[in-house]
């Protein structure tokens, strides 16, 4: 999982690189404000991910599905992190830390562990379509509540924290 997210980022740091500046600096240019105006709006834009994430867990085909949703999320923020620090703005790093490493902080560890989650629900399935019989499976309400705070928190740092420190700038 962890290998597939950092796929993703390598291949979008190079189609950063390569691709037309006017059409990558389209990607980021957005005010931060418009984008995460309340928690809500922060929480539901974190959270798609691991809603993909948690609907992939009921299928069969989870397993092999969950490293792509993770490369995906891993391409757009390599691309859009790399677009940001080829821009010709003098504060280009601090924005791309701030919009994108402090709340990427809490948000990485939350969509690895669901992914775990996910990729375990998805091999039960697939063990039980084969007639296997199984032992009782972990628990997955601590991991699941972790997930839920730590997604919290990084639509904490999106809503109240990125502004702040953009604002400073």
């Amino acid at each position: 999982m962890i290998a597939g997210y950092l796929a993703g980022c390598l291949i979008g740091s190079i189609v950063a690189i390569k691709a037309d500046n006017a059409w990558m600096s389209n990607l980021w240019q957005e005010p931060v404000d418009s984008s995460s105006a309340d928690l809500l709006t922060a929480l539901c834009s974190n959270g798609s991910y691991g809603f993909l994430l948690l609907l992939l867990a009921t299928s069969y085909l989870g397993f092999f599905f969950v490293p792509g949703i993770l490369s995906v999320k891993g391409f757009f923020s390599g691309s859009v992190f790399t677009a940001m620090l080829q821009s010709a703005e003098e504060s280009a790093y601090y924005r791309a830390a701030a919009e994108l490493l402090l709340p990427g902080v809490f948000l990485l560890p939350a969509l690895l562990l669901l992914g775990q989650i996910s990729m375990r629900a998805s091999v039960r399935l697939f063990r039980c379509r084969a007639g296997e019989a199984l032992p009782p499976g972990r628990p997955v309400s601590r991991p699941l509540a972790a997930v839920l705070i730590l997604m919290l928190l990084a639509s904490a740092m999106k809503t109240y924290a990125v502004p702040y420190l953009l604002g400073a700038l």
